[in-house]
This record gives C-alpha cells, structure tokens and sequence, in this order.
C-alpha cells in the first residue's frame, strides 16, 4: 500500500487500538475503486507486519465503522467485502445497501 491514508477525526478520537485506526486508513484507501474492501487477512497482517488474529481483532473493534458482507456458503470460496461507514475519502460507494437511485428534481424559480 502506497501513498497516505486518510483517518476520519471520528476514528481518530474513538477508544479503539491504534493499529485498528492505521487498518481503517487502508480500508478507506483500498475501497477508492469499488466502494469496498476485499483484501484477505493474511495480505493485511503481511501489510501491516502482525499476526492475522490483530487483523481480525481490528476489524471486530471497527465493526461500528464498517460492514462487513460475506458471499459463498461453506463449500464455495467465501469472498468477503468491507465497506467503509465513514464519508472520508472518494470512494465510489458508501452506502452499498440502497441499490435503488433516487433522483432528485430542481425547481427554478425566476
């Protein structure tokens, strides 16, 4: 991972492990293109140089700052998706939930 990551003031000033608000940082960074995050665990911890159970701890702590999607059952490979909660950032998507587009209407009055 290259280049600076952005952490919103309200992960920055919230009671989690610090190592979890450097993970949110990434999260953010990797979810610019897609709107989410779909990196593995292992490929975290090698990023981050710790052991993969800090990964999966990090994101339990993070869990009120992004959701977490699953898909695939038992016998298919499992890809998981984060989506970051927070707006910070450009990514493509943040409320992957809606997948129906409101449109809005602009009246002028003159």
């Amino acid at each position: 991972m290259k280049n600076y990551k952005l952490i919103p003031n309200e992960i920055k000033k919230s009671n989690i492990p610090s190592g979890a608000k450097i993970l949110y940082g990434d999260i953010l960074y990797l979810s610019k293109k897609l709107g989410y995050c779909h990196a593995s665990n292992n490929y975290l911890a090698k990023e981050h140089n710790v052991h993969k159970n800090s990964i999966i701890n990090w994101i339990n702590c993070l869990k009120k700052h992004i959701n977490v999607l699953y898909s695939g059952d038992k016998q298919n490979l499992t890809l998981r998706k984060i989506y970051p909660t927070s707006k910070c950032g450009n990514t493509k998507n943040n409320d992957h939930r809606t997948k129906t587009k409101t449109k809005t209407k602009t009246k002028v009055v003159i």
